[in-house]
Formats: structure tokens, sequence, C-alpha cells
């Protein structure tokens, strides 16, 4: 299988630290290219075992743990949140309708990330993004709290995408209200180690912490470090209180390419991956069900699964998946029924921090597509 023999050739147009490339076919081959560093400093070689922070490829993942409970019947996805958060979460716009689970899943819960400054404090979730302060989920979400409200959007719960990592994070206080267990460890319990990965939302769930890429800005003109081990652990999944490690989850898996697409490869296979089943068919085919369609400023997020990004531009069956953008790092995991595409770099040029698909992620995409055929 020679499908990216002309990889490194063709990100020469490109100006890299380094990347980790995976094509995965519909049988479960598997072809691995790496390029550039791991650390400029060190000048380490990126490697097959190379681990990247992967940003809101995540969410992903975060997904898998919440649609684990929704098997075993301790989840409606269509329940009223404060069933499981134990609070009133209600836009006071739209007072009668309930946020639920799904729409959670699909970011159309009308709760939003950004903040603004008020008193010289930066409120809502990004801004308690900023602080290591213990933060209670229902101060973010109660209209009148004193700090860090984070409000709601002018849209209807349930009909209008809007990008919301505190959305995944409160995902992730679900299911430790339901398990009573802190998220990291209850997703490398149902996920993770199943599949042979120890790797984790934390530096301390690395296996081989040696191996952690460092993360590069590209800033006048020079690859500048973002993150390395220990800036990432400034950053990491913090431990607060049962239900309310909100912070983190949306982006904070550390992993190589190589496992990831152990994941991705349970995906493809409808649940199951080397006769391990993690999910029931029925589950992977709900969250690649179309869940929400539209045309959002963002041209990335048109249809919209279960914590998946639906997309049918680039190919004649859609990919299912997510991107990430976080910390330097371009990311995306996508798939279908033809084969799967893993791309990780950790630093790049000329591309925004915006959320959606940047040039280079969109260039990669089709050359990765024209060579694969998926």
């Amino acid at each position: 299988m020679k499908h990216l023999n002309e990889y490194n050739e063709f990100i020469k147009q490109f100006e890299m630290v380094g990347s980790n490339v995976i094509f995965v076919d519909k049988d479960g081959n598997i072809e691995n290219v790496t390029s550039g560093f791991s650390s400029l400093e060190e000048h380490k070689e990126t490697s097959t075992k190379s681990i990247y922070r992967i940003a809101s490829i995540s969410k992903v993942i975060v997904a898998i743990g919440v649609l684990k409970l929704y098997e075993q019947g301790l989840v409606d996805l269509d329940e009223d949140i404060k069933t499981y958060l134990g609070f009133d979460v209600r836009n006071p716009k739209y007072k009668d309708i309930p946020i639920t689970i799904r729409m959670l899943m699909t970011q159309t819960s009308s709760i939003v990330d950004d903040g603004e400054f008020v008193d010289d404090i930066w409120k809502g979730y990004d801004g308690s993004n900023c602080t290591d302060d213990f933060i209670e989920a229902k101060e973010l979400l109660t209209p009148g709290s004193k700090r860090y409200y984070t409000g709601y959007s002018d849209y209807e719960p349930g009909t209008n995408f809007i990008y919301s990592n505190f959305g995944c994070g409160l995902l992730a206080c679900i299911v430790e209200k339901i398990t009573g267990i802190y998220f990291p460890e209850y997703i490398k319990q149902v996920l993770l180690h199943p599949l042979r990965i120890y790797s984790g939302f934390r530096l301390e769930d690395l296996a081989e912490p040696e191996n952690l890429v460092s993360h590069y800005k590209y800033q006048n003109n020079k690859f500048v470090l973002y993150r390395n081990y220990d800036l990432f652990k400034e950053v990491q999944c913090l431990k607060y209180p049962l239900g309310e490690n909100f912070r983190g989850v949306a982006g904070g898996l550390y992993i190589s390419a190589e496992n990831l697409a152990k994941i991705m490869i349970m995906l493809m296979n409808k649940g199951i991956y080397n006769n391990i089943r993690i999910l029931n068919e029925e589950t992977v085919q709900e969250m690649e069900k179309v869940q929400w369609s539209g045309n959002p400023t963002d041209p990335t997020y048109h249809k919209k699964g279960l914590q998946m990004i639906i997309m049918d531009e680039f190919t004649k069956d859609p990919l299912y998946g997510h991107f990430g953008n976080a910390y330097g790092l371009r990311s995306f995991m996508l798939y279908n029924k033809n084969g799967g595409l893993i791309f990780l770099c950790n630093g790049a040029n000329f591309l925004s921090d915006e959320e959606h698909m940047t040039i280079l992620q969109e260039k990669v995409i089709k050359f990765l597509v024209e060579k694969t055929n998926i």
C-alpha cells in the first residue's frame, strides 16, 4: 500500500514544523507517514509514535463516552440536561424550551463560549479558561451570576449551530454526575484501555511522555514554541469536584496518530475494533446521521451528527469526523465506508486561528482524497 509516497513532496509548499498522516483502507490496512520535527529545540524528528494534543477531535471521544451511557439506558439524548446536572439550564429568551444532550452534541444548545470584560474580569466560559480557580458550571449558566455567566445566543435551542466548547464540557460533567467517576478516568476505562491505548486527557496518562511533540505558533516569520510538556501541564484538564470538570475535555486528548486510528477504525467498523465491541452498530449510525443541517457562517459546519462533522464536498460518500485547531496544532480525523484519514500537524504558516477548516487542512484533504480515492 503506497498511496502516500508523494506526501512529503506535496507538503513542501507549506511551512510546517512536523506532521503525521495516516490512511486506513476499507480492509483496515494502515499507512503511516511522518514529516519534519516533533521538537525544533531538540532537533527531534517526528515518528510514528509522536503524541499530539489533538484539539477538537477530542469531541468525538467525549461523545463516545456519553453514548456508552446511552446504550446502558442511563441517559436519554432528548432529556432536559437539568435532570443530570441538578440545576436549571434555560436560555432566558426561551424559558419554556429545555436544552438536551442531543443539542449539546450537535452544538445547537444556544449556549455560547464568548465572554466580555466586566469590571476588569473576562467573563464567560472563555474567561473561565484564564484561571485555575474553581468555578461551578451553574455559575456560567445561571443569569445574574456575578463572575463568569457565559450567556446564550438569540437562537431558539435546537435550531441553529453555534460552536461551543463549553457544551462539550457539560457532556463530561453529565458523565461524572451519572458515573461518579472523573471523566478522564472514565474514558480510559470504557474506550482507551480496551483498545490498548495508554494515553488520555492528562499528561500522567501517557505511557510514553517522551513522545509528546511540541506545538508551535508562526509569528514574525518564524516558529515560536507555544506548548511543550511543561507548558501543557499548565492547561491540561484540571481536577475539581465531580460534575464540575467542564474545562479541557473539548480539546484536551493527548494521543498518537496510530492510536487515534484505532478509534477511527472502530467507527468505520460500526463499533468494533480487533473483535472488541465499543459501541453498538445502531449507536454509530446515530452518530453519523444528519441531526442538523443549515448554512452557518462557518463553511465547515453544514451538517452535524452527534459531535460529528458530516462533509460531502470532497468525496462521493460523505466524510464523518472532526477538525482540530489549537495551540498551533492543525488536525483532522475523517472517514467513510471507503477509508479513513488522519492528519496531525504541530505548527504551520499563514493559517488563521479560527475553529473551521484552514487552507492547509483543505489542501491536505484534497491531496489525500485524490491519492487514496476514498
